[in-house]
């Protein structure tokens, strides 16, 4: 899980100190992907290969790297240190022709270390790489490279691509960037994105995608500086003022560019001296193929946080704000009607006629498929099931046409879930995607699907995303009912619970924010949590536990309070503190008994409560009052407090609460 992103200016004259601040300000804006550590390359002088793609008549210098251990700050401090910058060019030194590459990394092979940063080179620095995914079968390649005389100096699988780089290059005698990248991609096993620059290519870069995010942004501006909206673009012509971007994610270059392409999987693209081409190297000979530019319609969000400490504290408190955004549109409560743009009557019908249907998900977004469960299991008639994604492609479970199935994910790009998501369109089931990333892999390559609408999610552990997963959820559970009769009663309860939810959360905000903080006070030393739930809030006490773990690096445990008595009751003493949800709904009688229970043990118990009877008041040592919604609704409402609780631990303690140690937000590898 690595941000990748090489910029190269053709006839657009950038000084040396321009090109280094489009790189890092680029590549902070996908910080998110990794930020263990980082790495730059920049030319050392300016050079130009011949447009064909063959090689220059004699290797340019190799590149200027600085790598350095921590998030991008710290490679920005390093590159315009003076000591790094002398051996830099100069910075006020102007070129008109230039690529350079930069990456953020979240450690797969290999410790955290600044050898084992990218960019990674070949043993004499002849091929530069970043990269993003696992090669699944660099030991063989490596063993092969070994026995070939080369060194390795890492403990990275990237290495071994920019050593295979120049070995086919030296020892196989492929003298054609284009076709380098194609012996690369079909030796290469596994998922990958990735960047190479060589000194036998000066002015070039070739990238290729498998199975892991690539795209490329063209920002081409006419004499006069005006940027153009492309429709149509000669992807061969050198001529005329062009920039181009490729990274993981286009909001790396939203900045300056909404025209994109989208790489599908063995995608080859080739840049030299203001010309693109594309190859596909399943079609296993260089030949250009074209690929569609489309235009980014989407709003660019400021990633400011505001008044907030932090990007998480913004993000509990947007929710408010979120979850209308994920309704917007998509409901009339004067009729009490859900439309969903990415549902069609056929699709609908095609889903009320599966066999049955199937949540997959990882993470925050597996325990918002278990949220929902209860009411789609209420609402549709249809055998319902929750799939962890990980576990998913472990059993290769037997999937038919008549199958439905939901690929949920934050990002759109979680790996498991897409790998869970090939599976299941190769049986030929019916997918659709639910992301808060528009133009996502799941997005496009599901048959339909909904976008959140959450806006952009910073904080590394979820929060709003998390909540609007369940709105929209429920949204689709109420489209699947609406022509049910007999469920209207049911369905205008809920959407009165969601046309109030807004103002609960509001409210859960203002009355539990100082006791949950003095709380987390004294949780802040605990070595372990316990978290209890059932029904609609069995989600709500995984997620707790996960927020609990994530951000404080304290052990967590979300329990079903049913198997309390089924072995975890032996780890209740008065040191185990244990946080309960004990909301008025059917299962409040059996919650009240698994809080006496703890209690019956010396353990101290602090209840989430919308009421409080005598008996739950003799046996909680603490209550924290919620707000009191539609019971499908509560699990939104109750979790907050829990995400204030983790944020406010994590702070104590001294941890960085966007950033949490070694954890990223798009988990892009299995």
């Amino acid at each position: 899980m690595c941000g990748i992103l090489g910029y190269a200016n053709s006839n657009v004259p950038r000084t040396v100190e321009q090109i280094l601040d489009i790189l890092l300000c680029c590549i902070q804006k996908v910080e998110y992907r990794g930020y263990d550590s980082a790495g730059l390359a920049i030319d050392a002088n300016i050079g130009s290969g011949k447009e064909d793609g063959t090689a220059a008549s004699a290797p340019t210098p190799r590149p200027c790297v600085v790598r350095s251990v921590g998030n991008i700050n710290q490679l920005r401090e390093k590159v315009f240190s003076e000591a790094v910058a002398a051996t830099l060019p100069p910075m006020d030194a102007t070129t008109s022709h230039h690529v350079g590459i930069v990456h953020t990394r979240w450690a797969t092979h290999g410790g955290v270390c600044e050898r084992n940063c990218h960019p990674q080179q070949s043993n004499n620095g002849e091929f530069t790489i970043v990269h993003n995914g696992i090669v699944t079968n660099y030991s063989a390649l490596k063993e092969l490279l070994k026995g070939e005389g080369y060194v390795f100096y890492s403990d990275t699988d990237t290495e071994v691509i920019s050593v295979l780089s120049e070995y086919l290059y030296t020892r196989k005698g492929v003298h054609n960037f284009a076709d380098l990248l194609l012996e690369l991609s079909n030796m290469v096993e596994g998922s990958y994105a990735l960047l190479v620059k060589s000194v036998y290519f000066p002015g070039q870069v070739a990238a290729s995608r498998q199975g892991s995010p690539l795209m490329v942004g063209i920002r081409h501006t006419d004499n006069r500086g005006s940027v153009m909206k492309l429709q149509t673009y000669d992807f061969t012509d050198p001529s005329g003022p062009l920039e181009v971007f490729f990274s993981s994610d286009p909001n790396a270059f939203a900045e300056y560019t909404r025209d994109v392409v989208y790489l599908e999987d063995n995608d080859i693209v080739h840049y030299c001296d203001g010309a693109l081409r594309f190859y596909n190297a399943a079609e296993r000979q260089r030949s250009i193929i074209k690929r569609e530019v489309q235009h980014l319609e989407t709003k660019l969000e400021s990633l400011s946080k505001g008044n907030y400490a932090h990007f998480m504290l913004k993000e509990i408190y947007d929710q408010a704000e979120s979850v209308i955004s994920s309704m917007h549109g998509r409901i009339d409560f004067s009729s009490g009607t859900v439309q969903l743009g990415g549902f069609t009557q056929q699709s609908i019908r095609a889903i009320l006629t599966s066999r049955r249907i199937l949540f997959i998900a990882c993470g925050s977004s597996l325990n918002s498929c278990i949220a929902v469960r209860p009411l789609f299991e209420e609402l549709v008639p249809l055998p319902i099931s929750v799939e962890n994604a990980s576990d998913f492609i472990d059993r290769r479970p037997q999937m038919q046409r008549n199958d439905t199935c939901f690929f949920i994910s934050q990002s759109g790009e979680t790996a498991d879930t897409l790998m869970a998501l090939k599976l299941c369109s190769e049986a030929g089931a019916m997918c659709i995607g639910i992301t808060n990333v528009v133009e996502s892999s799941i997005s496009r390559l599901t048959h339909c699907g909904i976008h959140l609408k959450a806006g952009v999610e910073v904080g590394v552990a979820s929060t709003k995303a998390y909540t609007s997963q369940v709105i929209v959820m429920t949204l689709v559970a109420l489209l699947l009912s609406s022509d049910s009769v007999w469920l209207q009663e049911r369905r205008n309860e809920i959407l009165r619970g969601l046309s109030e939810v807004s103002a609960k959360i509001a409210e859960v905000l203002r009355i539990t924010h100082d006791p949950v903080k003095a709380l987390a006070a004294r949780l802040k030393e605990s070595h372990s949590v316990i978290v209890l739930g059932r029904g609609y809030d069995l989600a709500t006490a995984m997620e707790a536990a996960l927020k609990v773990k994530e951000l404080s690096y304290v052990h967590a445990e979300g329990i079903h309070s049913g198997e309390l008595k089924h072995g975890p009751l032996a780890l209740i003493d008065e040191t185990v503190p244990v946080l309960a949800m004990c909301t008025n709904d059917k299962h409040f009688g059996l919650s009240k008994a698994a809080v006496q229970q703890v209690n019956a043990r010396n353990g101290a118990v602090v209840v989430f409560a919308t009421g409080v009877d005598a008996e739950l008041k003799a046996a909680a040592s603490e209550i924290v009052l919620v707000p009191k919604t539609v019971d499908c609704l509560q699990c939104v409402i109750n979790v907050i407090p829990f995400q204030l609780l983790a944020y406010y631990m994590a702070l104590l303690r001294g941890n960085n609460v966007d950033c949490p140690r070694n954890l990223a937000k798009s988990v892009t590898v299995q």
